[in-house]
């Protein structure tokens, strides 16, 4: 990020001067030798920094006098950030805190620079560290500030090259309100991005957290922290059974006595899978049928539908060869009539 200051030179034209004003997260206007201010994208200019290892080469001198007024802040700090729409915090149902990579160029998703912004999507006022993982597993610390609520801050603006420093790492928070029932714990979040989803146009959504096209991840829940306080997942006793007055996983689909149907479409099991890769889809996918299956086994159900719709037969067969080591139960197309092709009847002739 340029600021008021900094001396550069112009990638498609000959000469260079000083950041005279930070315009916006884009955008600074350049004072040339002549006394002009030249407004320039931030992408048409490369910094001159001596002190880094190919600096000298670059160096050149500019007989400019730059003069701030000391109430001026060199960079712009208001600018950075940036008020939630109203509709998002009215409405909010989660309070959650995001990391986003915007695009510059909305038309060419996959190329260009990208804007990195931390959301504060929650009511609380919230301090941060961000670090970066290396190849090592060591960590190189990439910013820390604070963020008000109902925000998002700019926390770089970044090439393509530079995207292996945003992708692995941790977060730290800790959270602060001027009045709260009880007090949030610090947290640390490890997150993770995988690579090649930047260059897939189709990864790049719209988002009311950012307003534009980009890749949206979820670092910390609070929501979730909050349900998990309320209820508490208690420890299986000795000989491994749940609590007594734990409710069974498929209960919640049950349409007859001991029967069931539950839907494993992702949009049916996530409030929000649009940042999932397919991979993490598959495995979600597949970890749920277990978990559902085993309860209504334990449950003694007998009869549950699956349905798995019809996509490329991958959580299908998945589906299947999982149910062929299953002893005393039977499996078949559900009819098609009520389901069309994509599901499964899953039959316990053992719980009669």
């Amino acid at each position: 990020m340029l600021k008021v200051g900094d001396k550069v030179k112009f990638l498609n034209a000959s000469g260079g001067g000083i950041v005279a004003k930070v315009i916006d997260t884009r955008m600074v206007s350049i004072m040339i030798e002549d006394g002009f201010e030249i407004p320039t994208m931030i992408s048409e200019l490369i910094k001159i920094d001596p002190d880094e290892p190919a600096g000298r080469f670059f160096e050149e001198h500019y007989n400019i006098d730059l003069k701030v007024q000391p109430d001026e802040p060199d960079e712009p700090d208001d600018d950075r950030l940036i008020h939630l729409p109203g509709h998002l915090t009215i409405d909010r149902k989660s309070e959650d805190i995001y990391l986003a990579f915007v695009p510059h160029d909305q038309k060419w998703l996959v190329t260009g620079q990208l804007d990195v912004f931390l959301v504060n999507n929650s009511s609380y006022d919230v301090l941060y560290n961000i670090f970066s993982k290396t190849p090592l597993g060591h960590y190189n610390g990439m910013d820390y500030g604070s963020i008000f609520p109902d925000s998002k801050l700019l926390v770089d603006t970044i090439n393509r090259e530079q995207l292996t420093h945003w992708t692995d790492g941790c977060m730290q928070f800790l959270f602060h309100k001027e009045q709260c029932q009880s007090l949030l714990p610090p947290f640390n979040s490890e997150f993770r991005v995988e690579g090649k989803r930047f260059y897939k146009e189709g990864n790049y959504r719209e988002n009311a957290v950012i307003q534009a096209r980009g890749i949206v991840v979820k670092v910390l829940s609070l929501t979730d922290y909050f349900l998990a306080e309320e209820n508490p997942v208690h420890e299986p006793a000795s000989d491994d059974k749940p609590p007594a007055d734990a409710t069974p996983l498929i209960n919640r689909y049950q349409v007859a006595p001991r029967e069931a149907i539950v839907d494993l479409h992702i949009h049916e099991l996530v409030d929000d899978p649009t940042n999932l890769e397919k991979s993490e889809i598959l495995e979600f996918q597949i970890n749920y049928f277990i978990k559902c299956l085993d309860s209504a086994l334990a449950s003694h159900y007998l009869k549950v539908v699956f349905i798995h719709g019809v996509g490329n037969g991958v959580l299908r067969n998945n589906i299947i060869e999982l149910l062929k080591k299953q002893e005393g139960i039977a499996f078949f197309d559900a009819p098609m009539s009520k389901y069309g092709v994509g599901a499964l009847e899953v039959r316990i002739p053992h719980n009669d």
